[in-house]
């Protein structure tokens, strides 16, 4: 791996790091992104449905994720918008932090109807509550008035199928490949090649840490080293295969010649590189991954 070694040198010293600074609104403020925390939550659905249907379910997993979910999941995060916990960029309507700023004295009254409202109810059924518990109606709803709960509704509503949901996450989804060696100068030289590629790169050093992502994360690429302790990259890719993915899984290690190569591909590998391997043999895969994700 010397020659391998010095190719990352050469990496290195041509990088430069870029630092982002991410703008807060205030020290401590925890800022997110709503359609990628819901990407997170459609996929790790999509693994659990995929694992009980034996196949990988796709863009229909997906799509039932947003039938059944979508609307639980943009109200409770405007519960936290509103109550100061989490700014979500996506359903501010310059209510951050309204339920400390406006309604600080108010009471248990907005405690109870926004614990109406984050199990789902909706205007009406806190007027009715309201009606029926004989309160002044008048202070009710000039509660719900001031919190605005259509807005944001209106603001997350998507088709009631799911496929633009699905479509969506396809288009705003960079290629993503996770690489797994325990030698940090092999995972620093295949991220660097592989971004060349335009693919977003996670790379880890343990097959533990790589089970704890593959069960949270999708990735269209996976490149697995052999050889690691504990788990090595046979375990991941039977795993990987048990849940649906049959394409992209990609085996590196320096003795293969150890392994039966039928072996190898019944635990789910596709392709097969002895380490070391041309670097051009990892782009000439990359690009079959961007040209299948193209055509879909």
């Amino acid at each position: 791996m010397s020659d391998t070694k010095s190719r990352v040198k050469s990496i290195r010293r041509k990088n430069t790091v870029v630092f982002r600074r991410q703008d807060t609104l205030s020290a401590g403020t925890k800022s997110r992104n709503l359609f990628e925390e819901a990407s997170k939550e459609a996929y790790q659905h999509k693994w659990i449905e995929s694992e009980k249907s034996g196949h990988d379910l796709g863009d229909q997993a997906i799509e039932d994720w947003y039938k059944r979910f979508w609307n639980t999941f943009v109200r409770e995060r405007w519960i936290q918008h509103i109550r100061g916990e989490i700014f979500w960029p996506e359903l501010d309507n310059d209510d951050f932090s309204i339920l400390l700023k406006d309604f600080a004295k108010s009471g248990p009254l907005v405690d109870e109807i926004v614990k109406r409202l984050e199990k789902g109810g909706e205007n009406l059924d806190i007027v009715q509550w309201a009606i029926d518990s004989d309160l002044n109606l008048d202070t009710v709803i000039d509660i719900l008035t001031r919190l605005n709960l259509n807005s944001h509704r209106l603001m997350s509503k998507l088709d009631p199928t799911g496929r633009e949901f699905a479509t969506r996450l396809r288009e705003r989804h960079r290629p993503r490949a996770l690489v797994v060696d325990d030698d940090s100068d092999v995972c620093l030289l295949l991220k660097a090649l592989l971004e060349y590629e335009q693919f977003e790169v996670v790379t880890v050093t343990s097959g533990e840490e790589a089970m704890e992502v593959v069960q949270s994360r999708r990735f269209d690429l996976f490149i697995l080293d052999l050889r690691m302790p504990k788990r090595h990259g046979a375990e991941i890719a039977y795993y990987l295969r048990r849940h649906g993915v049959y394409r992209f899984i990609v085996a590196i290690g320096a003795s293969l010649e150890d392994w039966h190569e039928c072996d190898l591909y019944d635990c789910g590998f596709t392709h097969l590189l002895k380490k070391p391997f041309p670097l051009e043999k990892i782009s000439l895969i990359a690009r079959e991954v961007i040209h299948g994700l193209s055509a879909v």
